[in-house]
């Protein structure tokens, strides 16, 4: 009975072992992955400009589900109304699928100023 509780030990370690063998590989991974990911978007503008016009769209498409723009420029120069993400993305330290700029809240400020008398 020693020896079997004794095999069953050694066989929840080597469970265990394993399993930690296959959360630092997954570790390395995503390592390496991002590090990819890091030198591609170093070299991105000169790679950018290389591709065709499918390429580019193909691209485009891969991370971009929607994008909404208007029919004229607007007075501020916008011509992008909004962009549908296809993975969350940081902005204004908040976590996004989406930007609209049409439904985007801005803070307002109103000043009266007046001259002081001496």
């Amino acid at each position: 009975m020693r020896l079997d509780k004794l095999y069953d030990e050694i066989e929840e370690i080597e469970t265990f072992i394993e399993a930690v063998e296959t959360r630092l590989y997954n570790i390395k991974q995503e390592k390496i992955s991002g590090d990819n990911v890091y030198q591609f978007l170093l070299f991105f503008d000169n790679l950018y400009d290389r591709f065709a016009d499918m390429e580019k769209k193909i691209f485009m498409k891969s991370f971009l589900e929607e994008g909404n723009i208007y029919e004229a420029e607007q007075e501020d120069g916008r011509i992008l109304r909004s962009l549908k993400f296809r993975f969350p993305v940081f902005f204004n330290e908040q976590e996004l699928y989406e930007l609209d700029w049409d439904n985007e809240s801005t803070v307002e400020s109103v000043l009266l100023m007046r001259r002081a008398k001496r």
